[in-house]
């Protein structure tokens, strides 16, 4: 059950990963700073302090606050209204993508509506896209393995990789037309919904698994078998 569980995410990263490696027709390449209104770095450390954080206040988004496709919110990591007016350049918009910067290569989500006002955090950028590129589209194929590999290939190697804004802008993406990536995220969608329900079917079974390897202990430390 534990190694189908894993393989049914596998099966859902394949599918991505073979989506993206096409080179059919139709498909125009250019650099993602050309796809995009524009490619926005978050603030510098320099521009918080830990005076700034409270709680209660507008959540900063950073790396570790992206967790799959979705936007995750520390409440330790939120600001005030005077820092926040400080930082009116890196208010998030909604359907922004933001992406990390450093850390895990390829971490990103899009904005939803009720996330509109948040802050980019220090480690990450936010990307803006033109009426030419679907944002979940575009997230899709920045968290695919083959551009993931891109980016990883120019990211900084030291202690902790990262990227740089002239790296993420100058990458070069092969997009199709709008209508041929609302296909294509129909297509994924569909795919992801089963992938889903495959993994909730394995992790029921590893929870009735666990319950049932929990009786036996009991039975058998109680002599009852």
């Amino acid at each position: 059950a534990e190694e189908a569980l894993r393989n049914a995410r596998i099966l859902f990263e394949s599918h991505l990963t073979s989506v993206f490696e096409q080179r059919g027709d139709g498909l125009v390449e250019k650099p993602l700073m050309e796809w995009v209104d524009s490619i926005s770095t978050g603030p510098f450390g320099s521009l918080l302090h830990k005076s700034d954080y409270q709680d209660g206040g507008i959540p900063l988004i950073n790396p570790i606050n992206i967790v799959g496709d979705t936007i995750v919110p520390d409440e330790r990591k939120t600001v005030g209204p005077a820092a926040a007016t400080r930082l009116t350049r890196y208010v998030l918009e909604h359907k922004d993508v933001v992406i990390a910067r450093r850390g895990e290569i390829g971490r990103c989500a899009v904005v939803s509506e009720d996330q509109a006002g948040w802050l980019c955090g220090t480690g990450c950028f936010f990307i803006r896209p033109s009426s030419k590129v679907d944002p979940y589209y575009l997230t899709h194929l920045l968290r695919s393995n083959p551009y993931r590999s891109k980016l990883e290939g120019v990211s900084d190697r030291a202690t902790m990789p990262s990227i740089s804004n002239t790296d993420l802008s100058r990458l070069i993406v092969a997009l199709p037309s709008l209508s041929q990536q609302h296909h294509t995220l129909e297509t994924l969608d569909g795919f992801s919904a089963e992938t889903e329900q495959l993994e909730a079917v394995y992790r029921r079974k590893l929870a009735a698994l666990d319950e049932l390897k929990q009786s036996l202990l009991h039975h058998a430390f109680t002599g009852q078998l």
